[in-house]
Parts: C-alpha cells; structure tokens; sequence
C-alpha cells in the first residue's frame, strides 16, 4: 500500500521511502531541469502567494516576497538534500525570506488590513482575524499560518522553526489565545 509524503510503501518484507512530486520535482530541478524548476513553482505559487498575503495583507507587496521567495528557492536548490522530504525544506526557505522581508521592510507604515471599514462599523469576521493575526509577534502568527493555512503537519512546522513539538505546541497556544483576546474584544 504506497504512500505518500515521506512514508514508506512495502514491496513484500522491504520497506522503501516514497519520494512525493515535489521531492522528485526538486530532485529535478537541481539537476538543472528548468521544466521540474517551473512545475515547482506553479505547485506551490497560490499558497506561497497566500502565505505572503497573511504577512502584509498588500497584494502588491505579498507577490514581491512571494518572488523573492522563489528566486531564494532557485538560489537555494543546490543545498536542498534529496534525501530529505521537501516541504519541510521549502517551507523553512519560506518563512526565512519572510522574516527577513519584514525585518528589511520594519520602517516602511504596514497598510491598514481593514481597508475600507472605518470608526465604530463592525468588520467582517475574516477582517478582524486579519488585523488580529497582524498584530501577533512575527515568529508567532508564522507557526499558526505554516500549519493551519499552509497545512504542514505540527512535526513539520516544528522542523521548518527549528523546534521541539513541545515548543511548537505551546508557541501556537500562546499565540491561539492572544489571537481569541483580541477578537473577543474586537467584537461589538
């Protein structure tokens, strides 16, 4: 029964790692494969877009991290292990150029995500979870997004931060309930 995603599949009694598209895409791409490097890039370019929008709530300035974040992948391919599962890989990548994009970006006035809502006029649900995830600590509102938008597994968001599960899960506690504070007191 193969599997999918670093698991293995079993051939009688041998037990073999299943390589996924985007392993054996990036295998390829290091290699120089341009078409394997383009298919990456249109595997992951939504939710990389997506995943840059949740950082700066800007389209304009969400597809300039997200090209940044592929041109530091093309960059990076040749340090990529193969051998490795590459979601993982990728998204560390990822959350690296982003942090690095709002470091390099700190002084530059951050646009207001409620654009349109003013005063006292109650926001759509989905605008005051923006403004309340824009407001969590960088490293924080990184955790959640990797796991809950992106869809990494807790291990793999744990590898991708450099942290232990435990860690992980009391980061993303913490930042859950800074997160249900300020949209309790953000409701009418």
């Amino acid at each position: 029964m193969p599997c999918v995603g670093g698991t293995v599949a079993v051939l009688g009694r041998l037990a073999l790692p299943v390589e996924d598209a985007s392993q054996a895409l990036a295998r390829r791409a290091t290699g120089g494969d341009d078409d394997a490097f383009e298919a990456l890039v249109r595997r992951y370019q939504r939710r990389v877009h997506g995943f840059a929008y949740q950082h700066l709530h800007d389209p304009d300035e969400a597809q300039d991290l997200a090209q940044e974040i592929f041109v530091r992948l093309y960059r990076a391919l040749a340090r990529y292990d193969s051998a490795r599962p590459f979601d993982p890989w990728f998204w560390k990548l990822a959350s690296n150029v982003s942090l690095n994009y709002l470091r390099r970006n700190a002084n530059t006035p951050a646009p207001d995500p409620g654009d349109g809502w003013s005063g006292d006029a109650p926001q759509p649900e989905g605008a005051q979870l923006q403004d309340a995830l824009s407001d969590l600590e960088p490293r924080s509102r990184l955790a959640l997004l990797l796991h809950y938008y992106s869809g990494l597994s807790l291990e793999e968001v744990a590898s991708t931060l450099g942290l232990s599960i435990p860690a992980l899960k009391s980061r993303m506690h913490r930042a859950r309930a800074t997160l249900r504070r300020a949209l309790v007191e953000a409701a009418p």
